[in-house]
């Protein structure tokens, strides 16, 4: 009877008609099955990252922290199971690590950077030959301040000597030299001069008549770029590296055939430049080795050649 009152009541009501869509019974099930191991692949990956930190907390606690670091361990250690102590490796890669490197760190730094003409070999060892890839107290993840960190490969005894290269001094290699690549040879920022011409006036080397070795770029010919035993940071001894190319220069009339000295001999036998105080003096005490406004590369300007001599001899 009620069911029958309540049939008469709604009689008289005009009620919109409403469509309820049919879902299918297997689309609901895959997508409570998608979100469940949506939500249990965030929680798995999240408590990993809770216990890699509970005994790995070290990796990140210098200065200077890899950001790959704060994305997730598994974001380079992807076949590690941190779920097993000691931890299981899927796969054959050290440390568990989803590719060899440097492949590994192109993944998110482009390749292109570290790829060119010339290849600093420690590229193609590995980066973490050079960088820390968690975190580091040096700028640049690196594994140790920049001098020090070339010698690892480079031998320390070819960058020392009595007379430095500023650059050398400082331990900034990579003023000159790319750290990854370069399209010049021995991984040169620049090739010579413009590459000298970063710390040196050019000004200096392109008056009105320049060297010959100048001119052609030729700075390495005469001069060492890192160390040397030599002032200047020459290759020999300073009349010796003019003799290489000038040796004609004794059997022709000049005032070195006549007898006058060189600045060559030991040590105590070496003369001093009379106008430029602290300079040794040889042919580079007439003659400018880089440029000069006046002919035959004087140092000074002249009007006769005798004018020269009046610079270090009395009237």
């Amino acid at each position: 009877m009620k069911h029958d009152d309540a049939e008469k009541r709604g009689a008289g009501l005009n009620l919109p008609s409403v469509s309820v869509p049919k879902i299918s019974f297997r689309i609901v099930l895959k997508g409570f099955i998608f979100l469940f191991v949506l939500i249990m692949s965030a929680v798995v990956s999240y408590a990993a990252e809770i216990d890699c930190l509970a005994c790995h907390e070290a990796l990140t606690k210098e200065k200077f922290v890899h950001p790959a670091a704060l994305m997730g361990c598994l974001l380079c250690h992807s076949a590690i199971d941190a779920r097993e102590i000691p931890h299981k490796i899927n796969n054959t890669s050290a440390k568990g690590l989803s590719s060899e490197q440097p492949e590994l760190c192109f993944g998110c730094h482009d390749a292109s950077k570290f790829t060119g003409k010339t290849t600093h070999e420690a590229v193609r060892m590995g980066c973490t030959g050079c960088h820390n890839p968690h975190s580091s107290k040096n700028a640049k993840l690196l594994l140790s301040e920049q001098s020090e960190l070339c010698y690892t490969c480079h031998d320390k005894n070819t960058f020392a000597g009595r007379f430095m290269h500023v650059p050398v001094v400082i331990g900034m290699c990579t003023a000159c030299h790319a750290a990854h690549q370069s399209a010049n040879d021995r991984l040169l920022i620049k090739e010579p001069p413009d590459l000298c011409y970063t710390c040196h006036d050019a000004t200096d080397f392109r008056r009105k008549n320049v060297h010959a070795p100048v001119a052609a770029g030729l700075c390495l010919s005469c001069h060492d770029p890192h160390a040397s035993r030599y002032e200047i940071l020459l290759r020999k001894e300073p009349a010796d590296v003019c003799l290489d190319c000038h040796a004609e220069i004794r059997k022709q009339s000049h005032v070195v055939s006549g007898g006058h000295p060189l600045g060559i001999g030991k040590e105590d036998q070496k003369l001093d430049d009379p106008v430029r105080t602290g300079k040794r003096f040889y042919c580079g005490s007439c003659h400018s080795p880089h440029s000069s406004d006046s002919v035959k590369l004087f140092r000074y300007p002249v009007n006769t050649t005798f004018d020269l001599c009046l610079k270090c001899h009395n009237k």
